[in-house]
């Protein structure tokens, strides 16, 4: 394989990393270091750039509202509660940290479900960026992302921060682009 055809699947990988780790934790100082290593700075950059210069804190309170509001976040995270039989800790948390554990990674706190959609990026951006086959990749894609489309959706719909608005445009973007 050429170092051209094995580049835009690395470029990807990042890009899967850093809509994951957005979706993970507001952590601004993270987010901005990680966009200043992106291998593409596009307009697209330069937006997220500018919705990270907001208010940290009011990224926050928007990533608590949406995603972990104890009286009902209007956007959970976990593919389980997106499922027919919408459970924490069900299926797709273990069929998940099957494919994590082979692969050598464990999730930072075993009380986070590994179907949250952020881990869920960041690893099929790990995926990518290692040279995953194209039916590692199919078949991680089919188990854990397509529900995550719809998540987009409803994040753009409900956000009321900008940042979480293109963070949630560059994910459906990415699953357009991927192998």
């Amino acid at each position: 394989m050429t170092t051209e055809m094995t580049r835009v699947p690395v470029e990807l990988g990042s890009w899967f990393a850093f809509a994951g780790t957005a979706f993970v934790a507001p952590d601004t100082a993270k987010l901005r270091e990680m966009l200043r290593d992106m291998p593409r700075r596009s307009n697209e950059w330069n937006c997220l750039d500018e919705a990270l210069n907001y208010d940290p804190d009011s990224l926050e309170r928007e990533f608590v509202r949406l995603f972990l509001n104890p009286m009902g976040a209007p956007c959970p995270p976990w593919q389980s509660v997106h499922g027919d039989d919408p459970r924490l800790m069900g299926e797709s948390h273990d069929s998940a940290l099957g494919w994590y554990r082979r692969s050598g990674f464990e999730p930072q706190a075993e009380s986070e479900p590994a179907d949250h959609v952020g881990l869920l990026l960041v690893f099929y951006g790990h995926l990518l960026a290692s040279g995953a086959s194209p039916e590692k990749l199919a078949l991680f894609r089919s188990q854990h992302l397509e529900w995550i489309r719809q998540f987009s959706y409803e994040v753009r719909a409900e956000s009321r921060h900008p940042f979480f608005m293109l963070v949630s445009d560059l994910t459906r973007r990415l699953l357009d682009q991927a192998p």
